[in-house]
């Protein structure tokens, strides 16, 4: 699980928060450090921040700290936080990368250079530029530290490779073949997130694994962002896209962002919004907010058994905590929401249902193995898999896909194969489903929530 964009910078604090992640039997955490922090001027660094996130994880398989190069003194374009961009000198980078790894060495394993560099915000510079500092970033980690590995990527996965195309997601793609081919020897892992449709992500995940096997090599999958649904899953929400390009705009060109928070803003004075709108915004009515965060915990489980299904190695949540203070800022209105916990005056307060749920998840997957997905050839809106748990056995996770909006109360019965003498069930939102074995199969009520089955 992420813990946000900022980590001891910019006046957002640097926590210790790996305690409350592994409570809820999260593993693996990332933060995200600007170049600019962490070398405010040529040769003097602060550790701080990195300090405090080592000094948490108690193996270096815990630990990815990914690097935005953005530099107010070292960089193209004069950036505090956005947007990266390349090195002035290239040295200078591999200077600042060699002398952050070597810092961390032996503690933290993964390393990643930058991340959805395909978007403008992101990276300032070409895919060309971009391959050229992933092959500087590769050389400096492996030599800082042997042991160490790189993530590649950070592509934002927005991209249906077999229905409707997803808006500009050529520029994505495109870039990334280009970084896929050129860059191939130095990386370990790619990084593919899993934002949108949670049902592309098979396709998704195997597009872009073809994309390698056809270029020769076949390299471990990941997902270090993940959540949903978000606003724009939410058909009614897509008129308001251009508040997010005029806020993308403004940061890729270092201008005021007028048009996105001045278009939020008059989000909350409008009487004529959808269900859908309204359960995003922070002053929701509380009806519609339970309902949001209903459908998040269902979100969760299902993305996770798509992603694990599909070959992902491992998968990240964004973010633990989410600052929403700035209320009229699109992040608040498309992030404000995805969160476990708040978290105010340097501790965690409110806990969200969504943290119950990701503790319910890794509690019923704890040592999974493997998952695949058993297909009902006569109702393909069925969702079934099989985790292997190795010696626990298997678990089995199901539920039927309809609209996350409406269908809440839909239910049928459902019934698979089963072996053992009888089984238990419980949700996605903790509640027991009443389960039946006979004549060699369980059966129980199917819904749009996740049912987690197992031999009690």
């Amino acid at each position: 699980m992420a813990w946000g964009f900022l980590y001891g910078y910019s006046g957002v604090p640097a926590p210790v928060y790996m305690p409350e992640l592994r409570k809820l039997g999260g593993s693996w955490s990332k933060i995200y450090v600007i170049w600019n922090q962490i070398e405010p001027s040529p040769g003097k660094y602060d550790w701080k921040s990195i300090d405090t996130f080592v000094k948490q994880l108690r193996s270096p398989e815990e630990g990815l700290i990914s690097v935005f190069s953005a530099s107010t003194w070292a960089t193209r374009a004069s950036a505090a936080i956005l947007p990266p961009s390349p090195a002035k000198k290239p040295a200078d980078y591999d200077r600042f990368i060699r002398e952050l790894v070597k810092h961390c060495r032996g503690r933290v394993r993964y390393w990643q250079n930058d991340s959805e560099a395909s978007n403008p915000i992101y990276w300032s510079g070409t895919a060309s530029e971009f391959v050229d500092e992933t092959k500087v970033f590769y050389r400096a980690v492996k030599e800082s530290d042997p042991k160490a590995q790189v993530v590649l990527g950070g592509y934002d996965g927005l991209f249906n490779p077999t229905g409707t195309p997803f808006p500009g997601q050529q520029r994505g793609l495109t870039f990334f073949d280009e970084v896929l081919r050129n860059a191939k020897d130095s990386f370990d892992i790619f990084d593919l997130r899993l934002y949108a449709n949670a049902y592309t992500i098979p396709d998704r995940v195997e597009y872009m694994r073809k994309k390698m096997t056809d270029l020769g090599y076949d390299k471990p999958i990941v997902c270090t962002e993940y959540n949903g649904p978000g606003f724009f899953d939410m058909a009614e929400n897509r008129p308001f896209i251009p508040l997010v390009m005029a806020w993308s705009a403004s940061i890729a060109n270092q201008a005021k962002a007028v048009g996105g928070g001045e278009g939020v803003a008059g989000l909350y004075n409008r009487t004529d919004l959808s269900p859908q709108t309204q359960m995003f915004l922070m002053n929701a009515p509380p009806a519609l907010d339970e309902k949001l965060r209903r459908m998040q915990c269902r979100d969760l489980v299902q993305r996770n058994l798509l992603a694990l299904s599909a070959g992902v190695r491992r998968t990240m949540f964004w973010d633990l905590s989410h600052d929403t203070s700035k209320r009229d800022d699109v992040m608040t209105l498309m992030y404000g929401k995805l969160k476990m916990f708040d978290f105010e005056n340097g501790r965690f307060t409110k806990r969200y249902p969504m943290a119950d749920a990701f503790a319910r998840m890794t509690r019923a997957l704890r040592g999974v193995r493997s998952v695949r997905r058993i297909p009902v050839e006569e109702s393909p809106a069925i969702y079934l898999f099989e985790a292997d748990c190795g010696r626990r056995g298997p678990v089995y996770v199901a539920w039927r896909k309809g609209d996350p909006f409406k269908d809440e109360e839909a239910q049928s019965p459902f019934a698979f194969a089963w072996t053992g003498k009888s089984a238990s069930g419980v949700d996605a939102l903790g509640k027991k489903v009443a389960t039946e074995v006979t004549d060699g199969k369980v059966s129980f009520p199917l819904t749009l929530t996740p049912t987690f089955v197992s031999q009690k």
